[in-house]
């Protein structure tokens, strides 16, 4: 997958086994060879050119700069959001509802700070910088009132519940100042719906975190349709300044990266039901290029996440998926849920962790007996092979990527490559879902959905946008 390692080595044995000029010569030309595969090719455009590309500020230079945020919920998400702003040097006001709550917050932001010292990423001194900028708060301190008078932005990572999210904005406009940003880092819920109790809906916007924070490079910045241009570019900026690879996105559901990601663990649990073997559905992901598997995935994610991010997306189009989020009973996903396997977190999902040192995690039996009630009566997927799987699920992603193009969610096939790879990994050296549809080609892409597309139904049905492109021979990247 990646040629690059296994030439520095043979650079590295010729050099010691025949000498520096016979190892440079060596380095040459394996370095020439390189430098035309696909792989060097897709990695410099995805990576440095897309990187590049996103950390400009696509709304302007920002002249009044954010200094001081607010974080709402010191939770995993909430903690991660302060580290990340204090490591950057931006004061942050990090509130809970209660000591304890704020307490875990401060122990992880101190944990993940005391590993870069003890590595020494860090010296002492930056190390305390750090930590001083974080102030925390809770709601029983008054003094939270003054503090959040002097915010410039608002990030809200609390509980995914509408109410809760209104809530939320009316107290803070009551205290912020008028110019105050409220962003919410919400991963499903619309932008619009949260800014409609809003006093001034044009300070709310949209900024989706992945986690962990602190390691997930990609940030969503989602304007509604009242945001103001100068609350995006002060939105992008921040996440520029926190070290993020930031796009910005449309506000619909499940916004770029969870709108790509629904059909696609749609597609896993279709085949699932179907009689592929799990540890088979991981395996042909990992082979393909992933991190890790697409049940792995969902484990890790948390099943009751996964089931939230799923349920947002069913709906009719255009506003919500429609058809192409079709072919699986997604219902397993709740029943897994109310039985209390929740994935890695509650010790069980699809995959048994209560042995921490088990390396190899084995399948939770309890979770095939619910996995049989879902079989479906008449489709198999057990002949498939591990290539096979993986393109069924990497189709749905790719075709939903290409959708999200086409409805303007995404105002680029680069934007889209940059949000696949930092947002799950999408394999790197296959450059994102547009680079891949390049490197096989569009009309081999076509005659592949269409071929499914017989056999499953409409959800494999390609993308507008990928027929025109088919039919005139032309790629989504001129380069």
């Amino acid at each position: 997958k990646y040629p690059a390692p296994p030439a520095i080595l043979e650079c590295v044995r010729t050099g010691l086994e025949s000498g520096h000029v016979a190892g440079s010569k060596v380095e040459r030309e394996l370095f020439g060879k390189l430098a035309t595969t696909p792989e060097s090719a897709a990695m410099r455009g995805t990576l440095f050119f897309g990187m590049n590309a996103a950390k400009k500020n696509s709304y302007g230079q920002v002249d009044d700069k954010v200094q001081t945020i607010a974080v709402l919920g010191a939770g995993l998400m909430g903690a991660g959001i302060a580290e990340v702003s204090a490591a950057k040097d931006i004061r942050v006001l990090l509130k809970d509802k209660d000591m304890r709550g704020l307490s875990k917050g401060e122990s992880m932001i101190s944990r993940n700070l005391a590993k870069k010292l003890k590595k020494k990423r860090l010296s002492a001194y930056q190390h305390d910088k750090m930590l001083a900028n974080v102030i925390g708060l809770t709601d029983d301190k008054a003094s939270w009132h003054r503090h959040f008078s002097q915010a410039d932005m608002v990030i809200e990572a609390v509980f995914e519940e509408m109410s809760v999210k209104h809530k939320i904005v009316r107290e803070m406009e009551e205290v912020v100042p008028e110019s105050c940003i409220i962003a919410s880092n919400t991963s499903t819920l619309p932008i619009g719906e949260i800014a409609s109790v809003a006093k001034r809906p044009q300070n709310v916007v949209g900024m989706h975190y992945f986690s962990p924070v602190d390691k997930m490079p990609l940030l969503e910045v989602i304007p509604h349709s009242g945001t103001s241009k100068e609350v995006c570019a002060k939105a992008v900026d921040v996440g520029i300044r926190q070290g993020k690879t930031v796009i910005a996105v449309k506000d619909v559901p499940g916004f770029y990266v969870n709108r790509c990601l629904g059909p696609f663990l749609a597609e896993a649990v279709s085949l699932l039901q179907q009689g592929a073997d799990p540890l088979d559905i991981n395996a042909s992901l990992t082979k393909f290029g992933f991190m890790v598997g697409g049940i792995t995935l969902a484990d890790e994610v948390g099943l009751d996440v996964t089931s939230h991010v799923v349920n947002n997306l069913i709906g009719e189009q255009p506003k919500f998926l429609g058809v192409r989020m079709e072919g699986a009973d997604l219902s397993m996903i709740e029943a897994m849920v109310k039985a209390g396997f929740v994935g890695r977190k509650s010790g069980k999902g699809f995959f048994d962790y209560t042995d921490d040192k088990a390396k190899k995690k084995p399948i939770n039996p309890e979770a095939l007996k619910i996995l049989k009630d879902f079989q479906h009566p008449t489709k198999s997927a057990k002949g498939l092979s591990q290539d096979q799987l993986a393109e069924q699920m990497v189709l749905r992603f790719v075709s939903e990527a290409i959708h999200c193009l086409e409805d303007g969610i995404i105002s680029s096939a680069l934007d889209g490559d940059v949000g696949a790879v930092f947002g799950v990994a999408f394999p790197p050296f296959l450059g994102g879902p547009f680079r891949w549809i390049d490197k096989i080609g569009p009309s081999v892409a076509v005659e592949k959905m269409e071929a499914l597309q017989k056999v499953h139904g409409d959800m494999f049905a390609p993308p507008k946008l990928l027929l025109e492109h088919a039919k005139a021979g032309t790629k989504f990247h001129s380069q």
